[in-house]
């Protein structure tokens, strides 16, 4: 847990009737995209069409490598001119790695930043963030920026993301603080889970294509824009493959593990493998694991050489796994 979040933890006074409540973001980083070139030059790598991304509108979209297998999926936004990519804290600096070796034939640079993520839920929280800023996103793919951070609202009901500059931060939160409960970094990752939004980590990175963790369901992917590195790959899949494998929500009784995969009696190798996992405190987990349709009326199982198997059932997304968009 941040320093910033511990002051704002130990000076807290819990509403008697909280609008919301705000949760720290520990497991995404948030890079900066800045120069003449930057738009042009993202455009030639990412799934989403750049162009789309503006002062009120963001994108959710994905970095591929040349076969169509993803390095890193990500939000990214506009903010004073420049643009703002948050993504797992674990894959950042692969990708910029990856990217670097394009951008030398651009006007751009990419760098890691300090800025902190804090997630934002409940009823009230459109209101409060309204009453604080003056203004606030009202349609998915929405943002708004500020002198001091950027509004991020979630899609399917999901409340919003503040991503704030690290010199005003804490003078933002203190604004929002007396209306709101404080939740934890796991409720949030638990939160994002639920609503179907999946992150490329560590241990996926190149292990999936953006239809396979549902990226078409968020507007993360365009078919019209044009080429990007992978781009054959995914476009082909779209509109001459049948894919096979889904990204679904899971629970467990017991505690999951990332190195898990996902196993059928009626196939003897695995079936899928974790994406994200939550526990909460008394053990149980929840997760999204990438599937194969064929197998999604057995009885699953995750498995590892070192955990015995738990078994696991799935439960619905707020949206069709099945459908890959447009």
């Amino acid at each position: 847990m941040s320093q910033l979040w511990l002051n704002l933890t130990q000076n807290h006074t819990q509403p008697a009737a909280p609008q919301a409540t705000l949760y720290p973001i520990e497991d995404q980083a948030i890079v900066s995209v800045i120069g003449p070139d930057s738009a042009k030059f993202m455009q030639g790598q990412f799934t989403c069409n750049v162009q789309n991304v503006s002062d009120d509108q963001y994108r959710r979209g994905a970095c591929c490598n040349a076969k169509g297998r993803m390095l890193a999926n990500f939000t990214l936004a506009q903010h004073a001119g420049d643009y703002l990519l948050s993504l797992h804290s674990t894959v950042a600096g692969t990708l910029l790695a990856h990217l670097k070796k394009y951008m030398v034939f651009f006007k751009s640079e990419m760098a890691t930043t300090e800025w902190i993520s804090v997630g934002i839920q409940g009823s009230g929280c459109a209101a409060l963030l309204n009453q604080a800023f003056g203004k606030v996103p009202t349609e998915d793919n929405g943002s708004l920026g500020f002198e001091g951070g950027m509004i991020i609202k979630l899609p399917f009901e999901g409340g919003f993301e503040l991503w704030l500059h690290p010199d005003t931060a804490e003078s933002t939160l203190m604004s929002l603080l007396p209306q709101c409960a404080l939740g934890s970094a796991d409720a949030w990752a638990a939160h994002r889970i639920m609503l179907g939004l999946g992150l490329v980590t560590e241990h996926t990175v190149e292990s999936f294509i953006p239809q396979m963790l549902n990226l078409g369901q968020t507007d993360a992917i365009s078919f019209n824009k044009g080429c990007y590195t992978g781009q054959e790959i995914v476009a082909r899949m779209q509109y001459l493959g049948k894919l096979k494998r889904h990204m679904h929500l899971v629970q467990a009784r017991q505690p999951l593990d990332p190195c898990m995969t996902v196993h059928s009696p009626n196939k003897s190798s695995a079936i899928g493998e974790m994406v994200n996992i939550s526990q909460d405190p008394n053990g149980n987990a929840i997760a999204l694991a990438v599937i194969e349709s064929q197998y999604l009326e057995d009885t699953l199982t995750a498995q590892s050489d070192e955990i015995q198997p738990v078994s696991i059932e799935l439960l619905s997304l707020p949206y069709d796994p099945l459908e890959t968009g447009e």
